[in-house]
């Protein structure tokens, strides 16, 4: 387990005191089904909120997306090097994008390839991605890291096994080398740049390409006032695309480190949040919206106000965790086919929930989707909710407000406890072994008697 003393430079950290004003936008396809069209759809409504966007002499503070694996992309590049291109449907086939130094490139990747072998992953293709450095500003450009893809296959019992072993070899290469990984995973990948919305657009082929599908895509455009511009503080991260500040990052931080979470190196309050989030998913076997339950629970008067059957798991895991993610917050959120978007407890950084003929939107502004194209007035998120939208590939989608979505972590803490013997026996929410993990995984300590 990693120490939980914070890092002599921490407390002089500018970004401790970051503002953020920042640009969200997510579109989930109602249909569940990938489209271009949703990913082109994300990008034009980053546009029209650049007004939101940070600049240095001109260039913008940053810009990505998180999207699905370009499965179709990804299937012509696996036949380009002699591979079936089904290859690329497996559920544990995952891609991994990096951002490298320029300096030494060749031998990092040799050691990670070493490393990936190390911890059982079968590497099949690693190579630069496409980019166009001519589509960045001077500043962009003096700071411009070697863009990486690996892909492959993650062996285990099942995807989220899969997804646990990337992250184990995730923070190995965090901890050796110099490097940013920008996302890991079998689910999901991220793009993402120094520059506004169009430089996002031009510096990658990939997001033109019209074979580039996906049914979830979630945008991010950065402001932020006291920090240092630079490509790995762009968002949105592996998990989350957050609007504003944790104000108890340093709480945050230490409580992350006594459940044996690996911060990032320097990370910024919304590194650490999504840090936190993943180790959730990935050291203890939470799903995202139980972790989003855990990391920002209810606020007290919410909490009373729950179900008699309900109190009693809110107050384990407030007991468990804490209020440690405090502050004003807009946060978009993804694992998989979860999405979980949240407003801070006052309200202060907007969410607004929209419809069209295609898609389910959360944006930072009501305005980012032309008014003819709504079947509904678009709403803000009230202070302190929570929506959950879960997808059914090629089918429909599933919308769970606060109410509802408190029973269903309830019902997932329930079923968990009474098919798993040893949460039983030793009375905490996550005690199934990970199969690949020597003495399997970490437990959450998160008492669940008298559930």
């Amino acid at each position: 387990m990693s120490s939980i003393t914070p890092p002599a430079e921490e407390n002089q950290r500018p970004w401790l005191d970051e503002h953020d004003s920042c640009a969200l936008i997510a579109n989930v396809r109602k249909a569940g089904r990938p489209t271009h069209g949703n990913v082109k759809r994300t990008l034009a409504a980053l546009g029209r909120m650049g007004h939101r966007t940070g600049e240095v002499a001109g260039e913008g503070d940053g810009c990505g997306l998180l999207t699905d694996i370009p499965r179709i992309i990804w299937a012509r590049t696996m036949e380009s090097i002699g591979k079936p291109g089904d290859l690329a449907s497996d559920p544990h086939f995952f891609v991994i994008h990096l951002f490298l130094p320029q300096h030494g490139t060749a031998e990092i990747v040799r050691q990670i390839t070493e490393r990936a072998e190390l911890s059982v992953l079968q590497i099949w293709y690693s190579a630069a991605g496409q980019t166009r450095a001519e589509m960045l500003g001077p500043l962009a450009r003096a700071q411009e890291p070697v863009f990486w893809q690996i892909a492959g296959y993650a062996p285990g019992r099942d995807r989220r096994d899969a997804n646990a072993r990337l992250f184990d070899f995730q923070m190995q290469i965090e901890r050796d080398f110099p490097i940013h990984v920008v996302s890991c995973s079998t689910h999901t990948v991220v793009y993402k740049v120094r520059g506004h919305a169009d430089t996002l657009y031009k510096y990658y082929p990939d997001l033109r390409n019209p074979e580039f599908e996906s049914p979830i895509t979630i945008g991010h455009s950065r402001y932020s006032t006291n920090t240092e511009t630079a490509f790995e503080r762009v968002q949105p991260f592996s998990l989350v695309g957050h609007n504003g500040e944790i104000n108890t990052i340093a709480r945050l931080r230490q409580e992350a480190r006594m459940l044996g979470t690996q911060l990032p190196y320097s990370g910024s309050d919304s590194q650490d949040l999504n840090r936190l989030l993943e180790a959730l998913i990935h050291l203890y076997g939470f799903t995202l919206l139980e972790a989003m339950e855990i990391a920002l629970p209810p606020v007290p008067s919410e909490a009373d106000a729950l179900s008699p059957e309900q109190q009693p798991l809110y107050r384990r895991y407030r007991m468990g965790w804490g209020p440690f993610a405090q502050g004003p917050a807009g946060l978009v959120t993804r694992y998989g086919d979860e999405c979980v978007f949240s407003v801070d407890a006052m309200g202060l950084r907007p969410l607004w929930s929209g419809e069209t003929e295609k898609d389910y939107y959360f944006s930072s502004e009501q305005g980012v989707v032309p008014l003819e194209q709504n079947l509904r007035d678009p709403r803000p998120l009230a202070p302190g909710e929570k929506v959950v939208v879960n997808v059914y590939r090629g089918s429909t989608v599933r919308i769970l407000g606060d109410r509802e979505l408190r029973q269903e972590v309830l019902t997932r803490a329930r079923a968990l406890f009474r098919t798993c013997p040893k949460a039983r026996q030793a009375g905490s929410h996550r005690q199934c072994p990970v199969t690949w993990k020597r003495g399997g995984p970490r437990r959450a300590g998160i008492a669940m008697t008298g559930i």
